[in-house]
């Protein structure tokens, strides 16, 4: 067994009858799932899973899923979920670069094992980043970073014992383990059925907000992040957030801002602004480092700060607010243009859905902001969008060009920018 002790089998000794898994078909207690737990633990030592295997899967969220990250923690071993909406070539791939020792795709699982070489890494979680700013790195995170990151979103997002929290997002991102282990080490509930009606806890990307609205009478926090929010119904118990894969999820939360910022760090977690406006993490929380060519390169410097390569400004009262990423920012006409900013001038216009900005080539300026839209007013045009826009930005960040669109192509959670480009470069 390995030396972090498992946060399941924690909660099933002092919490066993608690419910902590339904879905539409059963509900199961952490005893329960702590037993189917121990039985996939048995399965995989019967073919010679051990501290140091690696093993990659391919799964829908399910409770069985939920059991395999456990059991493979338990043995020491390391697990990598990988994107079930990826093209099989890009599956393919990922594999090649990880060369896992167990591939599973589905349960019941009987394939034999690779060769069988340890890693020099154990109880861990790798995670595909989303690759927006060029191709995806492995993230790896130990399960104490895990359990960090979790611990201090609970106090901040008053998750109790009971409460219920649905899986809204993938376990292949870091969002979705991350509602399971808040909800494990509080012994509140997973819930993957969208119809339950005793919802206490919702994860949301800004785009799920825009499209619908949460009914759960009992909503108590409606975490929103994975992109900028530029507006928020203020009936709701939104919290405004910030994080990222490399430190296991959640960094930052506000509730209710006045003014869009994402709060202030969340305990075991510390937020720094560099020189040139990047902001540096570092805390309990941090990732391992990145997996590659079978070895663990660590990114950070002296004081163990990780530039995430995020633009935001920090200020001690109201605390963090991102600007953009550092990678998408382009120059104009000797202007620095961050594309974010203009995206959330755009949807403050209220039949705006979602919005996307990027360069496109300019032979006196260098550079233009042209934008992507989706809008339920297929009336709306540049001129009264520029209309708008003049109230709230300077000329030149103006979008010279509109294109709607019905949907805004995505990589992952976020805007797949490098799509867009393309996109331009044939209009």
């Amino acid at each position: 067994m390995s030396d972090c002790i498992c946060p399941l089998k924690q909660a099933a000794s002092d919490a066993c009858r608690s419910l902590a898994w339904i879905d539409s078909k059963q509900r199961l207690t952490f005893q329960e799932l702590d037993s189917q737990t121990d039985k996939i633990v048995l399965q995989l030592q019967s073919i010679g899973i051990q501290k140091g295997s690696l093993i990659a899967t391919l799964l829908p969220p399910s409770d069985h899923l939920i059991c395999l990250f456990l059991a493979a923690w338990r043995l020491g071993a390391s697990i990598c979920p990988l994107n079930l909406r990826l093209p099989s070539a890009q599956i393919e791939k990922q594999l090649k670069d990880l060369s896992p020792h167990l591939f599973i795709s589905s349960f019941p699982f009987n394939q034999p094992l690779k060769n069988h070489s340890s890693l020099p890494i154990s109880q861990s979680l790798f995670l595909f980043t989303s690759g927006s700013t060029g191709l995806p790195k492995i993230a790896v995170l130990s399960l104490s970073n895990l359990i960090a990151n979790a611990l201090g979103a609970i106090l901040e997002l008053n998750l109790e014992a009971q409460d219920r929290w649905l899986l809204s997002l993938p376990l292949y991102h870091v969002g979705g383990i991350g509602i399971v282990m808040r909800s494990i080490l509080a012994r509140a509930t997973i819930v993957l059925n969208e119809q339950d009606t005793e919802i206490t806890h919702l994860s949301w990307v800004p785009t799920q907000l825009y499209r619908a609205t949460p009914i759960y009478k009992k909503l108590r926090c409606l975490l929103l992040g994975g992109a900028p929010v530029s507006n928020f119904p203020s009936h709701l118990p939104c919290f405004i957030s910030y994080g990222l894969t490399e430190m296991g999820s959640l960094v930052a939360a506000s509730y209710k801002p006045s003014e869009i910022s994402c709060g202030h760090p969340l305990k075991m977690r510390e937020i720094s602004i560099a020189s040139d406006g990047e902001i540096l993490v570092r805390g309990d929380c941090l990732f391992q480092g990145y997996w590659e060519n079978q070895k663990l390169s660590r990114p950070f410097d002296l004081d163990g700060w990780f530039r995430t390569g995020d633009i935001g400004k920090y200020d001690s009262y109201k605390g963090l607010t991102v600007i953009g990423r550092k990678d998408w920012q382009f120059i104009s006409g000797g202007e620095n243009i961050q594309p974010e900013e203009i995206e959330n001038a755009l949807l403050q216009i209220d039949s705006i859905l979602e919005a996307a900005v990027v360069p496109t080539s300019d032979p006196e300026y260098g550079a233009r902001p042209v934008a992507f839209i989706k809008t339920s007013n297929l009336q709306l045009n540049r001129q009264s969008i520029k209309k708008f826009l003049l109230d709230k930005l300077p000329k030149y960040k103006i979008p010279t060009s509109l294109f709607l669109v019905d949907e805004i192509p995505k990589k992952g959670l976020k805007i797949d920018r490098a799509q867009l480009l393309k996109d331009v470069s044939h209009n």
